[in-house]
């Protein structure tokens, strides 16, 4: 994953707009190097051919023009990198292989045969009348140039590989780290989306902290502010039900007292039970509570015991077997040995409150099933059933504390029964997560798959299960 996120950071991105330029500033270099050279070695040429015509014309002032062609095919044959032409007044060729030029005097390039090949070549030649008006022609080939152009073209474009190339590696290896510590953070990031709220990234203890460092810090003065918070938030719902739990059984034993007094009178009567009905729901909704903070706050033991999940939801299903067939549902049950480490109260605590919230959000004549699967390095846990189920945008949503589907609200309940699973799930290092039954819902608890003994002790007793 690291690997696959370098490939779209920014600090890549950043290497390559450097190799980039890198083959820019090259590809201008050369540009412009090969401009300077071609005029360098033009000017050059150009000093040399006006040198060789130079010494022609003072060897026909020494010598006579009419003794110009003998050296000039003297010349040829011992070949000195240039080329002739000596034509009369009447422009017929007297010597030399250079192709008649087009202008009577001055510069310019030619197009004749190469010496040694059957091909032609460029040649930068220069041409003037003498004394007499017989024209003489000089040349030099640009083939030779030409091939120099080239091998420094090779030269530069090599360099800018090599220069792209070193932009690269050295870019990867300042980069490295970096990108190592930007990936700690976006992990951490990651977990924190997850409910990991305890989660830190670590910081170089150095004076002077970079910008990394810097982030790093406010990372975590962030995430030690959300807990601070979230702690409060839970201490505060603590501290209610606590405080609430003397006033409400206080109030209870009030009832039950008023209760016997009114036994006489039916009306008020029934007014007693709805009023002791809705005191049993508000006791429940505060033992929650407090068992939502206990789990979410104790820190598992480090030497937990080895579960039987598909034991634990055996018996917990029988346990509530009566009371799911009574009600005119159906409900099965199919699992195998399946361990985890962890605590086998509150797992049965799981499986208890998903059989209750499949009980009351099913019709009669539903079918609810149990079922504990191993799944190699995951213990899987799940209850189905084929009620009307949860709409896809709202599965996640009850998951959180107090949260009820709108078509729930007039019913019993206090949207805490998934969040005590949520809870023990994570608590397990698992996750609780809701899926499409087609029809009805599926909650699926993975937890992390514990080795297999090879002998194992008895299950602990099954807990009493509450009322």
């Amino acid at each position: 994953m690291v690997g696959m996120r370098r490939f779209s950071s920014a600090g890549l991105r950043l290497a390559v707009a450097q190799a980039l330029v890198v083959v820019v500033a090259f590809a201008l270099a050369g540009y412009m190097a090969e401009v300077s050279l071609t005029r360098i070695t033009q000017q050059s040429a150009r000093t040399r051919i006006l040198g060789e015509a130079a010494s022609l014309d003072d060897e026909a002032v020494q010598k006579g023009v009419a003794h110009l062609p003998y050296t000039v095919a003297k010349r040829s044959r011992l070949w000195r990198g240039f080329e002739y032409r000596v034509a009369d007044a009447g422009r017929a060729p007297l010597a030399g292989m250079l192709p008649e030029p087009k202008l009577a005097a001055g510069w310019e390039e030619l197009v004749g045969p190469a010496r040694g090949t059957l091909g032609t070549t460029h040649y930068l030649a220069y041409t003037h009348r003498l004394s007499d008006g017989t024209t003489l022609t000089v040349g030099q080939d640009l083939a030779t140039e030409a091939g120099e152009m080239a091998a420094i073209r090779q030269v530069l474009i090599g360099c800018g590989m090599l220069g792209v190339a070193v932009c690269l590696i050295l870019s990867a290896l300042v980069a490295r780290r970096t990108w190592r510590r930007i990936a700690t953070i976006s992990d951490a990031a990651d977990a924190v989306a997850r409910g990991r709220l305890d989660i830190r990234v670590p910081v170089a203890k150095r004076s002077m902290h970079d910008d990394i460092d810097t982030l790093a810090l406010a990372f975590n003065g962030m995430l030690n502010r959300i807990e601070g918070l979230l702690d409060q938030v839970r201490q505060v719902s603590t501290d209610i039900a606590h405080d609430l739990r003397t006033p409400l059984n206080r109030f209870g034993q009030k009832l039950e007292r008023l209760r016997r007094q009114v036994d006489d009178a039916p009306e008020s009567l029934a007014a007693v039970k709805a009023l002791e009905r809705d005191l049993d729901e508000i006791v429940r909704t505060f033992d929650a509570l407090l068992q939502l903070s206990e789990i979410e706050t104790t820190e598992p033991a480090a030497d937990t015991t080895l579960v039987d999940i598909a034991e634990v939801a055996g018996r917990v299903v029988e346990a509530y077997r009566p009371d799911i067939e009574t009600g005119g549902r159906s409900i099965r049950f199919a699992g195998k040995t399946v361990l985890v480490h962890g605590d086998e109260r509150l797992i049965a605590q799981s499986v208890a409150n998903l059989l209750e919230n499949a009980m009351r959000y099913t019709p009669h004549g539903s079918s609810i099933a149990v079922a504990a699967l191993d799944a190699g390095a995951k213990a899987t846990l799940m209850v189905s059933d084929n009620g009307p189920g949860v709409p896809p945008n709202a599965r996640s949503e009850i998951l959180k504390r107090f949260v009820r589907l709108p078509t729930n609200r007039s019913s019993p309940g206090s949207g805490l029964g998934l969040s005590i699973v949520a809870a023990v799930a994570q608590r397990h290092g698992g996750v609780l997560t809701l899926e499409d039954a087609s029809p009805g819902l599926c909650a699926r608890i993975d937890f992390p798959c514990a080795a297999r003994p090879a002998k194992h002790p008895p299950p602990a007793p099954f807990p009493q299960m509450a009322e």
